[in-house]
């Protein structure tokens, strides 16, 4: 019953974010985003859907890094 809490807790705590991302140079797109994503030049702006402005930021740089660490 705690997990239940807690879980509905953290949904009623989920926030629209939009945050800016540089974007890597080696970053390619593979699929399907999991955001809304404007991109201009090389900054991305990025609606993230979160808990916290951290955990936003969080999300779009590791959508944005992964595979592509150097």
């Amino acid at each position: 019953m705690k997990e239940i809490t807690s879980v509905m807790d953290r949904i009623k705590n989920l926030q629209e974010y939009e945050v800016q991302v540089s974007i890597p140079s080696t970053f390619t797109f593979n699929g399907k985003s999991p955001y809304d994503i404007y991109i201009a030049n090389d900054i991305a702006f990025v609606k993230v859907i979160a808990a916290s402005l951290d955990e936003a930021v969080q999300k779009a740089n590791a959508f944005f890094n992964e595979g592509n660490e150097e």
